[in-house]
């Protein structure tokens, strides 16, 4: 028995959830299939028919505590569905659905959604830390709608999600609809020999790095951090480290590059540095069992620098 593929949508209310929905329905991908959709949520938009046309789909409206095994399996008996969209409060963890809620066997998440109306996210995300960690870290993809290239700070949104999950897809969408490229919007110029990265800007570096192999692989670039030692590389190399802010006061972590250089007795270790090298990749598992490339740094030289003004890095 083929799939029934489940697309979870989250995010805040007037988010843009319900026309990100509507759109992928009428969309060529889920012409002519069966689609229901579970809504926990009632906003400004509805699920009516000028919203996706040529779909007919199920719209079974409830609360997020009835979304239970009962209405998941009568949902299967009734309607054998190939498509599921939910459409859940984003008042309420998303670990409520992926943790508590038994579904039938062939249902299959397809991806797990987080819409973000980016006029709106500097105050939330200020204000609601926690909701958005709990965001990213059950879902693979983000889309930030509503942006407006002149006045939000692109690379910032997108490091505020890697900071919390690197793995997600991120998008974002102008007040058209159209997709807007986050490589239009790096503050530091790759084609600079060196890029110089500002301290500020670590983190999104390293973020879009990981995901970047080939944008950065054998650039030549500067970074400031800390220098720390790693003993098992025996004198050959450090870490360059800053600590980042990733979605409340509790969760600070370290974030570091590793660079690669024979060091002295004299190496500066526990200083701030600004250190000038090519980036290259290594492969590493994510902790998953997932290969990953991860960016370092073979270091041409380095200089003692002056602590940024501020040492913490924060994503919003």
């Amino acid at each position: 028995m083929d799939d029934c593929l489940v697309y979870f949508f989250t995010g805040f209310l007037d988010s843009g959830k319900t026309s990100v929905i509507c759109s992928w329905i009428g969309g060529e991908n889920f012409k002519n299939r069966k689609v229901v959709v579970i809504n926990t949520e009632e906003g400004e938009e509805e699920y009516i028919p000028e919203n996706y046309e040529g779909a007919n789909p199920v719209i079974i409206n409830c609360e997020p505590d009835e979304v239970n095994r009962d209405l998941t399996f009568d949902i299967e008996r009734k309607y054998n569905p190939s498509v599921i969209f939910i459409e859940w409060n984003g008042s309420v963890s998303p670990a409520e659905f992926f943790e508590k809620v038994d579904v039938p066997e062939r249902w299959a998440l397809a991806a797990s959604v987080v819409v973000i109306d980016a006029s709106t996210y500097g105050t939330y995300f200020k204000n609601m830390q926690t909701f958005f960690a709990d965001y990213f870290r059950y879902g693979d993809t983000v889309i930030f709608n509503r942006v407006d290239e002149e006045n939000d700070s692109i690379p910032k949104l997108r490091a505020s999600v890697k900071a919390v999950n690197p793995g997600m897809s991120i998008n974002f969408l102008g007040e058209d609809n159209k997709i807007i490229r986050i490589e239009d919007h790096l503050p530091f110029d790759l084609k600079q020999d060196p890029c110089h990265i500002a301290a500020e800007d670590f983190g999104l570096f390293y973020t879009d790095a990981m995901d970047n192999m080939a944008r950065y692989d054998g650039k030549r670039v500067s970074l400031i951090g800390q220098a720390m030692i790693l003993r098992e590389f025996n004198g050959r190399a450090f870490v360059l480290q800053r600590q980042a802010y990733t979605c409340c006061a509790d969760d600070i972590q370290m974030m570091g590059v590793l660079c690669f250089y024979e060091l002295k007795s004299n190496f500066p270790a526990g200083q701030w540095l600004k250190v000038t090298g090519t980036v290259k990749y290594f492969e590493d598992d994510d902790g998953a069992g997932n290969k990953i490339n991860v960016p370092c740094l073979n270091v041409e030289t380095y200089a003692l620098t002056s602590k940024p003004e501020n040492d913490v890095l924060y994503f919003n």
